[in-house]
């Protein structure tokens, strides 16, 4: 069985990364997918605090091999998939040791065979560590919205992942645009960029609409699919989950 790993990374701050990865990780469940989601951007704002739960364990207790990844697990049965994260507030990924995060990262590539999908959610910020896990994926998922400052950050986030793995494949998830058609052009300035200076093509995985229900569930700290089902958000995200199905 082939791994799926895939990393959710963008160029700039504030696209919506993590809200997409988490919610992409219900999606693929919802559709009878086994998923894990594995928090690689280890801000202030951790995936604990995001969906308020609270954690016993550390990244601590996973650097120094304490626990092992099947330990860490907590089950977030409100989305029917796994999570490997940290304690809110801990950012112990970026300055961890690089052998430590290197075994760790070998470790979650052996673990992935366990599942269908591995999400994992990277920071924006070129950190060594956390390309370590970019490394080990087959799969970039790179997120961008219609804002200039997010094609040019997005531009140079794929000119680095062709360094860091060049065997990954790379695709694009537009988000927060007012329609369809403002989504593809997006997609196609970002893609002519990419052919013409770094002879690189990119598929389009998915375009996600403008839906204030969105942030409605981000306030209430909720999945978009639980709350809002029928929103325009919710019919683009199980849009992306069965193209990644179809195709992946």
């Amino acid at each position: 069985m082939k791994n799926h790993l895939i990393a959710i990374c963008s160029g700039t701050k504030g696209i919506g990364k993590t809200w997409l990865a988490v919610n992409l990780s219900h999606s693929l469940a919802l559709l009878r997918k086994k998923v894990l989601f594995f928090d690689a951007d280890c801000g202030i704002e951790n995936i604990s605090y995001q969906l308020d739960f609270n954690l016993k364990n550390s990244y601590h207790n996973l650097l120094n091999g304490s626990i092992t990844l099947n330990n860490g697990i907590f089950k977030y049965d409100k989305g029917f998939f796994d999570i490997i994260c940290s304690k809110s507030g801990e950012n112990l990924l970026a300055s961890a040791p690089v052998g430590r995060v290197q075994v760790l990262a070998k470790d979650l590539f052996c673990f992935s065979r366990n599942y269908d999908y591995v999400i994992l959610d990277c920071s924006d910020d070129d950190i060594k560590n956390v390309n370590t896990f970019i490394n080990i994926c087959n799969l970039v998922f790179i997120i961008v919205n219609s804002d200039p400052l997010s094609l040019e950050g997005a531009y140079k986030k794929i000119e680095k992942i062709k360094k860091i793995n060049p065997k990954a494949d790379i695709k694009i998830i537009i988000n927060r645009v007012i329609s369809y058609n403002e989504g593809n052009q997006v997609y196609k300035n970002l893609l002519n960029a990419a052919q013409t200076y770094i002879k690189t093509d990119l598929d389009l995985i998915g375009i996600i609409r403008q839906d204030t229900r969105i942030r409605d569930c981000v306030l209430n700290k909720s999945l978009l699919l639980n709350r809002y089902i029928a929103s325009e958000g919710a019919e683009d995200m199980i849009k992306i989950s069965q193209k990644i199905l179809e195709e992946l």
